[in-house]
């Protein structure tokens, strides 16, 4: 989730300064080595079979979710943003990404607490296990 943030940052600042058309932004950014790179080059193959930009983000998102370890909301999040990206104007666009950063932020901290209470419940239950077989074995 962290390098789909930094997409998003450069998507950012590509419409903000350059102005570029997505499929430009999302060929320059694919150059670049991130774990991403499956995501992008679905998203190059099904611009190349002359789709829509918001079909083809629709369709790689469906492709790669299970790969990157995506649950719902946060696929939903990702498409959501794929449908309305280019669809505004460079403002709307600028919001668009910011508001979406704000998201996935959001999800990636809950995520992070999700783990770390898992985490620790593991390790409660691996030790109570661990105590429970000394006892049996005494």
């Amino acid at each position: 989730m962290q390098q789909y943030l930094q997409f998003i940052s450069y998507i950012n600042t590509e419409i903000r300064y350059t102005q570029r058309v997505l499929s430009e932004i999302i060929n320059s950014y694919s150059d670049t080595k991130s774990e991403i790179s499956g995501f992008l080059s679905q998203m190059r193959g099904n611009l190349k079979l002359e789709e829509s930009f918001a079909k083809a983000w629709q369709k790689a998102v469906e492709s790669l979710a299970g790969a990157y370890g995506l649950r719902k909301p946060e696929k939903e999040l990702i498409s959501n943003f794929g449908e309305e990206l280019g669809t505004t104007d460079v403002r709307g666009q600028i919001s668009l990404c910011e508001m979406n950063q704000k998201l996935i932020e959001t999800a990636l901290e809950a995520a992070k607490e999700e783990r770390e209470k898992k985490s620790k419940l593991y390790l409660m239950l691996g030790s109570l296990a661990g105590i429970s077989i000394a006892i049996i074995l005494l």
